[in-house]
């Protein structure tokens, strides 16, 4: 009985450790409804920010009366997320002859200048929501 009562422990434990966390993400201060929102999400500093073929995750989702929700699920871990308004529709961010974007940018931490991991990364053990404010040069 005993080793019955330690294996449904057991199996329980194992199952509430495999199971993903919500994470919520609000973009803000999206200048224009025009076009939409593409978003990488990253389990670390390979490829970040601009290799999307190196993201765990990516998608778009639609503008909404100056505001755009995602919703993903993921497991326990350190994740970092870009987005971009792609206002021209043409999923690619325009960029001037420096590199800076000509379209609006923001990251997990809402952290300006050049975006790096380090500074994008945040933890995901429980349901999280966080807000991503958009910035244009």
């Amino acid at each position: 009985m005993r080793n019955l009562i330690l294996g449904i422990v057991f199996l329980f434990g194992s199952y509430a450790c495999g199971q993903d966390n919500s994470l919520s993400i609000k973009i803000e201060g999206i200048k224009s409804e025009r076009g939409k929102i593409l978003y990488t999400v990253f389990s670390d500093n390979v490829g970040f920010p601009s290799d999307v073929g190196k993201a765990i995750q990516r998608g778009l989702v639609h503008i909404k009366n100056g505001m755009a929700d995602i919703r993903l699920d993921l497991p326990n871990g350190e994740y970092a997320v870009m987005v971009f308004h792609d206002e021209d529709d043409d999923n690619e961010l325009k960029t001037n002859w420096f590199g800076m974007p000509k379209e609006g940018v923001g990251n997990s931490n809402n952290h300006k200048g050049i975006p790096s991991f380090k500074k994008s990364v945040f933890k995901l053990v429980e349901d999280k929501s966080i807000m991503i404010s958009l910035w244009y040069m």
